[in-house]
C-alpha cells in the first residue's frame, strides 16, 4: 500500500476517532441526569392552528419530559378533552403510547383506533385526522429522522409510508 493512502487512512481513522471522543463526552455533560427521585411535570395547555380544528373545541396539554443532548429526540405527556376532531401534523417523526381514553385515526388513507396501551408512529411531513370521543392521554417521542431518511421518503413514499409526493 502507498504510503500516502496509508497515512490518509491513519489521518481518517484518527479524526473519526477524535470525533467520537469529543460526542461522547459531549454527551456525558449535557445529558440529564439519572433520576433518584420522581418528579412531578404538570401539563400546561398549548393551542394549534384554528385551521386544523375540523370539530369541537379540543383542550389541549403537554408537558416536555426530556430532550437528548442533540435535540434530535423528545419525549413528553400529551393530553386532549374532547369531543373533536382535528388535523396533526407531524414536523418529526412520532411515536405515540396511549395511556388513557380512545383516539380514532384517519392516516395515510386508513383508519385505526388507538386504544389504552396500543402504540401507533407518525412520519415527519405527514398528516393525520384524529377523532377524540371524550379525553385522551399519552406518551410520545418525537425524533428527527435526518435528512437522508426525508430525502428519502419524498422520493420512495408508498415503500416508507412517507408524505405523497
Amino acid at each position: 500500500m502507498k504510503k500516502s493512502l496509508k497515512a490518509g487512512l491513519l489521518g481518517a481513522a484518527l479524526a473519526l476517532g477524535a470525533v467520537t471522543v469529543w460526542e461522547a463526552g459531549h454527551y456525558l455533560v449535557t445529558s440529564p441526569a439519572a433520576s433518584l427521585m420522581a418528579v412531578e411535570k404538570p401539563l400546561t395547555a398549548f393551542s394549534v392552528d384554528p385551521a386544523w380544528v375540523r370539530d369541537g373545541q379540543p383542550n389541549f396539554r403537554s408537558t416536555e419530559t426530556v430532550r437528548s443532548p442533540d435535540g434530535r429526540t423528545i419525549t413528553g405527556l400529551w393530553a386532549c378533552d374532547g369531543p373533536t376532531t382535528f388535523e396533526w401534523r407531524f414536523g418529526l417523526d412520532e411515536t405515540v403510547h396511549l395511556l388513557e381514553g380512545r383516539v380514532e385515526v384517519t392516516y395515510l388513507g386508513r383508519q385505526f383506533v388507538i386504544e389504552p396501551g396500543d402504540t401507533a408512529t407518525f412520519h415527519a411531513g405527514t398528516t393525520a385526522v384524529w377523532h377524540v370521543p371524550k379525553y385522551a392521554r399519552k406518551a410520545y417521542t418525537l425524533h428527527h429522522p435526518g435528512r437522508l431518511v426525508l430525502l428519502w421518503r419524498r422520493l420512495f413514499p408508498t415503500q416508507t409510508g412517507g408524505p405523497a409526493a
